[in-house]
């Protein structure tokens, strides 16, 4: 089996032999693909490394060499796939004390998150930074789902909330009125004089451009992708 083989089978494997699936993953035009797998172009080593970031479960032994078995020993190929867009480039962050003004969504995914099926109704992901929400490490990225109803809301609940000046992961309430809601943090840290260091903030309805349910995260470590849904939000 050729290099250009082993490939096609990953895309066979891992993107039910779709061309359009593959190169959104790796970031790559569907003709660079289709170059690879059907009319033998030679693949670059910056390539190859791309192929075993994005499918982690690939040997490298084998892809690289033909050496043993496609997968990685204990890896498994999920039948189930749901690949979210990721926006590497949109944040959101905990607290209230640094707040982000680029609130501009990105047009084109870095990359497509397969979450398999522990988060079949997202429909996107962004990185989150700070430390205001314990639940979630600075870096990691949340999968999200937009509402958009605002009696779908589920008070209690952990939201991304984006307005034009900036884009906040809280616990969101009800509001002192009709016309406000209020956003929690879930770390209660205070400071000598038993304050908060990360108060409750109020947010009018009509600032809130849009709002998104974080359904849980993803952190990747030593190669591998682990995901944490939040029992909470079932």
């Amino acid at each position: 089996m050729t290099i250009n083989e082993r490939i096609k089978k990953i895309r066979f494997e891992f993107c039910n032999d779709s061309n359009i699936e593959f190169a959104k993953i790796m970031g790559e035009s569907r003709q660079a693909v289709n170059n690879w797998v059907r009319n033998g172009y030679s693949v670059g080593n910056g390539v190859l490394y791309r192929i075993l970031e994005k499918f982690d479960q690939v040997s490298n032994s084998w892809l690289l060499k033909g050496e043993g078995n496609m997968l990685k020993s204990g890896s498994i190929i999920s039948s189930e796939k749901n690949l979210i867009p990721f926006y590497d480039d949109v944040a959101s962050i905990g607290g209230t004390n640094e707040l982000i003004a680029d609130t501009k969504g990105a047009s084109i995914p870095s990359e497509y998150i397969d979450t398999g099926d522990w988060f079949r109704n997202a429909t996107a992901a962004i990185r989150h930074y700070g430390d205001s929400m314990i639940e979630y490490p600075p870096g990691c990225i949340l999968a999200l789902k937009e509402v958009k109803e605002r009696q779908l809301i589920i008070w209690g609940k952990d939201y991304v909330v984006e307005t034009n000046e900036y884009r906040i992961t809280k616990c969101v309430q009800r509001g002192f009125d009709k016309e406000h809601i209020t956003a929690y943090s879930s770390n209660t840290e205070t400071y000598p004089d038993g304050r908060l260091k990360h108060e409750p903030t109020d947010i009018a309805w009509k600032d809130i451009s849009r709002i998104f349910l974080v359904l849980g995260y993803v952190v990747k470590k030593n190669g591998g992708t682990i995901v944490f849904s939040n029992q909470k939000q079932n």
